[in-house]
């Protein structure tokens, strides 16, 4: 049997076996969400510069705290607060805290707060995770959440939806600069 003619065989084969079957659309491909733009680092003058105030800044205090995270000022408009909830603000700068210490998050908290505000950023999403590997409850998730509180510049925040990290982020709404 020559290549030709096993060529001829496997291409009618083939043929024969794809007989009802239909193409996919063209419109059936997967979109992907492109990736929140990361604000240029720069040098952040005092003015950026946030103090979080907090009685146990430093010590890893474990503390109870709510699955879903949820503040806002008074003020607020319900539908920005709705949108905030359901993910639809375009995310313009994220920060993961992942790994890191309560110092260490703490530290990063406030560069990424002085780097918004510099670069006049208002939707962001800070990934602190869920406190798996923590030996009894999350640490760094109260944290964030009694931070976050204590910072004027944030208006509001919400725990985020499950594709963008579920409760363990928060989408968080800043003041106009």
């Amino acid at each position: 049997m020559s290549d030709d003619s096993t060529k001829n065989d496997d291409e009618s084969l083939f043929l024969s076996e794809m007989s009802g079957v239909t193409p996919l659309k063209s419109d059936n491909k997967i979109k992907f969400k492109n990736k929140p733009k990361q604000a240029p680092r720069q040098d952040i003058d005092e003015t950026y510069s946030f103090a979080i105030d907090d009685v146990f800044s430093d010590a890893e205090m474990v503390e109870d705290c709510p699955d879903i995270l949820s503040f806002s000022r008074s003020g607020l408009q319900h539908n920005v607060l709705k949108k905030l909830r359901q993910g639809k603000h375009p995310v313009e700068h994220a920060l993961d805290l992942h790994g890191l210490t309560v110092v260490q998050a703490r530290k990063e908290l406030q560069e990424f707060l002085g780097e918004c505000e510099a670069a006049g950023i208002r939707h962001a999403i800070i990934i602190h995770g869920k406190g798996f590997r923590s030996k009894d409850k999350p640490i760094i998730k109260p944290m964030v959440n009694r931070w976050l509180r204590s910072v004027d510049n944030v208006l509001a925040f919400h725990s985020a939806q499950p594709k963008d990290g579920g409760s363990g982020a928060v989408y968080v709404l800043l003041k106009k600069s």
